[in-house]
């Protein structure tokens, strides 16, 4: 067996634990998803809660100020039926006035400040439901990834046993090379010889399609073809069985 008959083999066993470790993985991102909306609908339900606290807070003050006025007032009318003379009367009626202007005041920032209470728990009580609702289908969600993880585990564990085992028949420079490829190229390290015309000698890289020169072919075609790579992407090329025996036949 070839060097590249064995990274092959190697290869072959990578994609069948990325295709299982997929399934996983995309059930992962979907919940890491929900996830991240709770998060965000917690984040406002925590600020439309300060917010309504605030807004609490000046409802009670401005009942709190406008009580106090109405006692003012009240001491006031008191005195303004007690007065005797013009003059004192005019001052108190004066301050009477002043007092009722600033209770107006008040009650019109209390009256805004209770609408925008109104809307606030009106807001929360739109992202209680959204929580609710979210909250289902996260529980979906972790279910599924649950379900899937248990699914591939066994295949999986017998995988990695039959990776490491080819990865051990792989000389150490070679697998540098063949790890190296894998992370540059997002698991398609290999890529299989694509035959456009035999009769004009074309064949390509079965992963970026540029034509490959025929001495790579023919090296390729070799029994004992050592590691060759694209010369436009860089991935371990090699000839898939059905087109070796093709090509191999014909020379007969």
């Amino acid at each position: 067996m070839s060097v590249t008959e064995k990274l092959l083999r190697l290869f072959r066993v990578d994609q069948q634990i990325r295709g299982l470790k997929s399934r996983v993985d995309s059930a992962e991102r979907y919940l890491k998803q929900q996830d991240a909306q709770l998060e965000q609908l917690n984040a406002k339900r925590e600020a439309l809660i300060i917010q309504a606290r605030q807004l609490e807070a000046a409802v009670h003050n401005n009942e709190a100020e406008m009580g106090a006025l109405d006692a003012r007032i009240a001491t006031l009318r008191d005195k303004l039926n007690a007065a005797t003379s013009n003059k004192e009367y005019t001052a108190l009626l004066t301050d009477v006035n002043t007092q009722k202007a600033d209770k107006g005041e008040i009650e019109e920032r209390s009256l805004e400040a209770l609408t925008q209470l109104d809307d606030v728990r009106a807001a929360q009580n739109e992202v209680e439901e959204q929580l609710a609702e979210r909250g289902k289908i996260r529980e979906v969600a972790l279910a599924d990834r649950d379900t899937r993880a248990a699914e591939v585990k066994d295949r999986l564990e017998e995988l990695q046993g039959e990776r490491k085992e080819a990865a051990s028949d792989v000389p150490a420079d070679t697998m540098q090379v063949f790890e190296y490829e894998t992370n540059r190229l997002g698991g398609e390290a290999m890529a299989a010889i694509e035959e456009h015309s035999r009769r004009h000698m074309e064949f390509s890289c079965g992963a970026c399609q540029v034509l490959q020169p025929m001495e790579t072919i023919s090296t390729l075609l070799g029994a004992t073809a050592p590691v060759t790579q694209c010369v436009s992407c860089g991935a371990i090329l090699y000839v898939e069985e059905a087109l070796r025996e093709s090509m191999t036949s014909s020379k007969r």
